[in-house]
């Protein structure tokens, strides 16, 4: 049994313990980030976290990373950086590679305590993107989908499902390495729509990404289909014709008045005509033909050869003009 002495020395020791201040480094450690998360879209990897917020002082961070191979933990470009973010994305780090991240806070030569993240494989845990269509060839029972893959790797598979837009139920394709995929089995000019995904296998596990957004396209027509569209226009265009020429003919029949009218005016028998037949001895068609006399010419011709046959030329020429005269005379006798 202990003495009342010692018992008393031992209750003031503890007590003292109590009251001792806190050591310096506890006292000035900064708090650690918080909500440390992992996000990667098409192996595109980013580390981000919440800011750590002091009244004096900007905070800075540093990020370090190790493998599942090797327990070092090993600096990366994100050491003292005002962001709160780091990208690890880097060509040396293998798709399959198990990585754990840690980050904490400095000021100085103050610092928080690491805050470490979960294992990270990029291809289990990254988000594989939806592919792009860029091209869909359309036959009667069939469609053909030419799509862009969401990242350049080779163990990506691809899964189109597609259904008749006027119902709802679905099918799906098999998977397949091949950025052409085809929609057999169809319905010839019938809307189609169809959504497509893609996936990455790892071992036996399967990372699947979520579904494109919703495309729709249709489906062409037959040569038969064709065939028959063509004879269809081309009845209903000749019944159309047929109908035309019997209702203008009916018009025609029932407006016969009227359709002379518009398309064989009333002639005019000019004036001076008209006077002529109230009248006639009027001198009207003497005048006419004295005026048409009048505006008659005469030209006269003139052709010029060799000399060896001038006076050929020159005899034709007088003759010319000689009966050219006489008949001048004889039309003023008449």
């Amino acid at each position: 049994m202990p003495r009342p002495g010692a018992a008393a020395l031992l209750c003031l020791l503890q007590l003292l313990s109590l009251l001792e201040p806190p050591a310096a480094d506890s006292l000035l450690q900064l708090p650690a980030p918080q909500n440390v998360t992992i996000y990667s879209n098409n192996y595109q990897n980013l580390l981000r976290w919440a800011p750590v917020k002091l009244d004096n002082g900007s905070v800075l961070y540093t990020v370090q990373s190790r493998t599942g191979a090797d327990n070092r933990w090993v600096e990366m470009n994100c050491t003292n950086i005002t962001k709160t973010e780091c990208n690890f994305t880097h060509p040396d780090n293998k798709s399959y590679w198990t990585i754990t991240l840690r980050v904490r806070a400095e000021l100085g030569q103050v610092k928080s305590d690491w805050v470490e993240t979960n294992k990270f494989v990029a291809d289990q845990n990254t988000i594989i993107g939806p592919p792009v269509i860029v091209n869909v060839d359309s036959t009667p029972d069939s469609l053909f989908l030419s799509f862009l893959p969401p990242v350049n790797k080779n163990t990506l598979q691809y899964l189109v499902r597609y259904w008749e837009k006027s119902t709802n139920e679905q099918h799906e394709t098999q998977w397949t390495k091949n950025t052409r995929t085809g929609l057999l089995n169809l319905k010839q000019l019938t809307v189609y729509c169809f959504q497509i995904r893609a996936k990455v296998q790892v071992l036996l596990n399967e990372n699947i990404g979520p579904l494109s957004e919703t495309y729709c396209h249709k489906t062409a027509a037959s040569d038969a289909t064709r065939a028959g569209f063509v004879v269809v226009i081309f009845v209903v265009a000749t019944v159309t014709v047929v109908i035309l020429a019997i209702v203008c003919f009916l018009f025609t029949q029932k407006f016969n008045q009227v359709v002379k009218y518009w398309f064989q005016p009333p002639f005019n028998i000019p004036e001076h005509i008209k006077e002529y037949l109230k009248d006639p001895d009027m001198p009207v068609l003497e005048e006419l033909q004295n005026n048409c006399a009048e505006e008659d010419l005469w030209d006269s011709l003139s052709v010029v050869s060799n000399a060896e046959g001038s006076q050929t030329l020159i005899r034709g020429t007088l003759n010319t003009n000689v009966h050219s005269d006489s008949r001048s005379i004889e039309s003023e006798k008449t």
